[in-house]
């Protein structure tokens, strides 16, 4: 028995072999069931109309397992499913009451329909089944009404048989199509059990691998804004003249590593199914694409690889997204420079056609068109001599600019490849923004004591850099419960603490704070190093919790002076 339904399964891959076994086991079974059924029909009603077709049905039956033997799978498939749907009309119009019409209806709708299901993957085939299982039964119920074929004459004693040995038959069939339909629901959901231990698995090592990763490049993060604040404050000192450049690479390549980082993050909430909610606002364009430039001039420079703007607008500001338009104008900016040849150049175009402001990224080297179709699913990336993508930034582009009600493309020209995307062209007016120019003063926190709670000692070291340039005093914890301890000793003016923490984490040091009516309006800013915390709730909840800001790291010295300004007394701030 083994030898028949395993015939060419040899010929297969693990998941054909299962259909193989299905078909092999299945034509098997009719087979013994015609020979025997159609031994019993023949001594009731002695008539080659009823020998000869169950003769070919059994041996046809046969001859399934031999092409699937000889490797012929797919004619297989066709030629079990063929021979029953003839056999189901056949039978049907030849014995007419001997077999019941509604076991016939049943036998069509699961052995067939489920059957198919079973075997046939591609949508075509299955709808082709289903067209001719509609035909068959349409056919067979006019063919009953208008009588255009006669059933030959039985006996009403042998048609009572006939009736008990098709009935039964036409069970036995489905019940093995029901009985194989519950092993493989059975082994789908023992895969999927195996898929989801897999995924908590891979999501629990990406939750600390980016952990891990987060907390060092916040640290990198943090120390070239220092630095580049320092540079700023000291422009005509020699020393600074000199690294100026070093310190601009420096900055630029910690935001790069900050945003390769968040493009993953970012997927990982499409996957969730958690994304951006769009929020527009006024948006000086050409310090956003500026922005970007910035951010691609260290890779630039490593390649030789200069970044030029050709800017067409005679507007400077617009309505949009200024988060997501700098993702996708930095992700293009940086896919571009990363690919071109050494002493190449990037040009960025912008400019106005209708309602739709266009943007283009140009580089030299062009793409394969049989790669172009694949560019922005997720995972495929381009490769050259000096690095290699993720295969993350475009796909997650792509889903960018659909969310600004975009489109993108990819084009082959002049041997330059140009992406090339427009949004709606949204006019917004210069008054209703203000240019900020992020400056500390030395004395602008003068007096204010900042509590700083992280367990990493490069993490306080850095925000305590920062606030101390602005004249304020710094109180260092590394986890909630010391923070306690000194909230109640020292009275701080603000505290800015990481999420994750052992001991006493971030959560349960704010809402112990939040118990304590003297500090209920205590500032309190969170900083979590949590990986998956943007798809995640913990933002939302802990600022139900009490806090007043939330940020991921790394996180920009800039947004934590804003949520400063905005929480601390006024009267303490000198003005």
């Amino acid at each position: 028995m083994n030898i028949i339904k395993n015939a060419g399964t040899q010929y297969s891959t693990e998941s054909e072999k299962r259909t193989i076994i299905i078909i092999n086991s299945l034509a098997f079974l009719t087979s013994m069931l015609v020979f025997i059924l159609g031994g019993v029909f023949y001594l009731l009603v002695h008539s080659l109309l009823i020998l000869l077709p169950l003769l070919l049905e059994g041996i046809g039956m046969l001859g399934v397992i031999v092409l699937n033997g000889l490797g012929k799978k797919d004619s297989a498939n066709f030629s079990m499913f063929a021979i029953h749907y003839v056999a189901a009309g056949y039978w049907t119009i030849l014995l007419g009451n001997a077999i019941p019409i509604e076991v016939v209806i049943v036998f069509l709708l699961i052995f067939l329909i489920c059957g198919s299901f079973l075997v046939y993957k591609r949508h075509k085939a299955r709808i082709g089944l289903l067209l001719a299982i509609a035909l068959l039964l349409v056919a067979t119920q006019l063919n009953t009404f208008f009588g255009f074929i006669k059933p030959i004459d039985i006996h009403p004693t042998s048609a009572y048989i006939m009736r008990l040995c098709t009935t039964g038959g036409m069970l036995t069939f489905i019940l093995f199509v029901i009985f194989e339909f519950i092993k493989e629901i059975t082994r789908l959901m023992d895969d999927l059990s195996k898929s989801n231990k897999v995924l908590s698995t891979n999501a629990a090592f990406l939750r600390e691998t980016f952990h891990e990763l987060k907390t060092p490049l916040n640290s990198i993060y943090g120390i070239a804004q220092l630095l580049d604040m320092v540079r700023k404050e000291n422009k005509q000192a020699p020393l600074m003249q000199e690294i100026s450049a070093d310190l601009k690479n420096l900055s630029g390549a910690a935001q790069l590593s900050r945003e390769i980082v968040n493009n993953v993050l970012d997927l990982k909430r499409i996957e969730a199914g958690k994304f951006f909610e769009i929020r527009m606002g006024t948006v000086h364009l050409r310090n956003c694409i500026e922005q970007c430039m910035a951010m691609n001039q260290y890779t630039g420079a490593l390649q030789n690889v200069s970044i030029v703007l050709n800017y067409q607008l005679p507007q400077q500001f617009i309505e949009s997204d200024e988060i997501v338009l700098i993702k996708i104008i930095n992700n293009l900016t940086s896919n571009a420079v990363k690919f071109s040849p050494a002493g190449g150049q990037v040009v960025i175009s912008v400019y106005r056609e209708g309602s739709h402001i266009y943007f283009r990224v140009k580089n030299e080297g062009e793409i394969a068109p049989e790669r172009q179709e694949k560019l922005f699913l997720p995972y495929e990336s381009e490769r050259n001599h000096i690095t290699s993508g993720t295969g993350i930034g475009l796909h997650l582009t792509q889903q960018l600019v659909t969310l600004l009600e975009g489109r993108i493309r990819v084009i082959n020209e002049d041997h330059h490849t140009i992406f090339e995307f427009f949004i709606p062209y949204r006019s917004a007016h210069p008054e209703t923004t203000a240019e900020k120019k992020f400056e500390i003063r030395k004395d602008e926190f003068e007096g204010m004591k900042v509590l700083i709670v992280d367990d990493n000692q490069m993490n306080r070291y850095v925000i305590e850099k920062f606030v101390t340039k602005g004249g304020a005093t710094a109180l260092l914890c590394s986890n909630g419960q010391e923070a306690m301890e000194a909230v109640l000793a020292e009275k701080p003016d603000i505290i800015i603490t990481d999420s994750q923490m052992p001991v006493m984490n971030g959560r349960e040091f704010l809402l112990q704070l939040r118990a304590i009516p003297a500090f209920s309006d205590t500032p309190f800013i969170v900083i979590s190093g949590d990986a998956f915390n943007k798809y995640s709730n913990e933002s939302e909840e802990l600022l139900k919790a009490g806090a007043n800001a939330f940020f991921n790291k790394p996180f920009s010295f800039e947004d934590l002076y804003t949520e400063m300004i905005k929480h601390l007394p006024s009267k303490s701030i000198k003005a």
